[in-house]
């Protein structure tokens, strides 16, 4: 079985909504798993078609499709120690006349933080020696492209740097992603 492992690296607090709400929380994150599996696949998902195309076969042969599920599957991040920190921010909005805050928009949401965070892809499907390449190819790359996760990146939250445990992206590698997206050097 081919598992990768990956290292988030945290340049501010970030979060990633929860699918429930909590009293006095406008904006709450789920404090069980902060930075779940499919929010880190779907990041992956969206750099891999700024990379290489949105309608690119490799995308859809790695992360999946429709018609055919992804062979591969990916874990929640877990920090290191101390574990995760949380925290509260606030978010108003200005009434341009006023100069003030807006009556009813003031919002309390959480936010996460850690140094680093780790988190695994395994493979769970079959794949010839050529299409692991490939797959490990594009993954590898497509961690490396995501800079930001979460939401309100642009108020400063969620700026990350994701790195393969295995080594950095080599300049071999960035040709060879150029060469399967179709794209002369």
């Amino acid at each position: 079985m081919t598992v990768l492992s990956f290292t988030v690296t945290f340049h501010s607090p970030f979060r990633v909504g929860s699918a429930y709400a909590r009293d006095g929380v406008d904006a709450a994150l789920d404090r069980h798993d902060p930075l779940p599996p499919d929010h880190l696949k779907g990041l992956m998902r969206a750099a891999a078609d700024d990379l290489l195309g949105p309608a690119s076969d490799a995308v859809f042969q790695v992360f999946g499709s429709r018609r055919n599920a992804s062979p591969w599957a990916w874990s929640s991040a877990q920090p290191g120690e101390p574990g995760w920190v949380f925290s509260f921010r606030h978010r108003v909005q200005i009434d341009t006349d006023r100069h003030s805050a807006r009556k009813d928009h003031l919002v309390l949401g959480e936010q996460a933080w850690a140094h680093q965070a780790r988190f695994e892809i395994r493979r769970v499907g079959a794949l010839d020696d050529g299409a692991l390449a490939r797959h490990v190819l594009v993954l590898r790359c497509a961690a490396s492209a995501v800079h930001g996760l979460g939401s309100w990146r642009r108020r400063g939250l969620g700026w990350v740097g994701i790195a393969p445990d295995s080594g950095a992206v080599s300049a071999g590698e960035v040709a060879a992603l150029l060469d399967l997206a179709g794209v002369a050097p």
